[in-house]
Formats: C-alpha cells, structure tokens, sequence
C-alpha cells in the first residue's frame, strides 16, 4: 500500500471474515488443522527447525 493511500478497515474485516469462514468450511470437512495452520503462517516451513539463536551458547554457558 502506497503511503498515500487510506486504509479501508471494513474492507479488510471483511477479507477477514471471509478468511475466517473458508477455513472453518475447511474444518468441517475435515481438512487437518496443522495445514490450515501451515498455510497461515506468516513464517515459512522450516523457519524455526533452522532458525539460530545467536546467544542461545552463551545463556547455556551461565
């Protein structure tokens, strides 16, 4: 969205709503929840199981 541009609320609790409804119509039809969870992620698959933690070595060390 452009700086300029004004952000329209309802249009987006609408997208929302509708998001929400597709995914329990989902569930309902007994779609696993771990994909739906999977698809709305906003971090990648392997995020976490890859993810370093840079002064994890150090708090261990204490």
């Amino acid at each position: 969205m452009k700086p300029s541009e004004k952000f329209n609320r309802e249009s987006r609790d609408a997208e929302k709503r509708a998001s929400r409804h597709a995914d329990e119509e989902r569930l309902k039809a007994g779609e696993d929840p771990a994909v739906l969870q999977r698809e709305n992620s906003i971090f990648p698959e392997e995020f976490f199981r890859n993810a370093r933690i840079s002064n994890l070595k150090r708090a261990i060390g204490r």
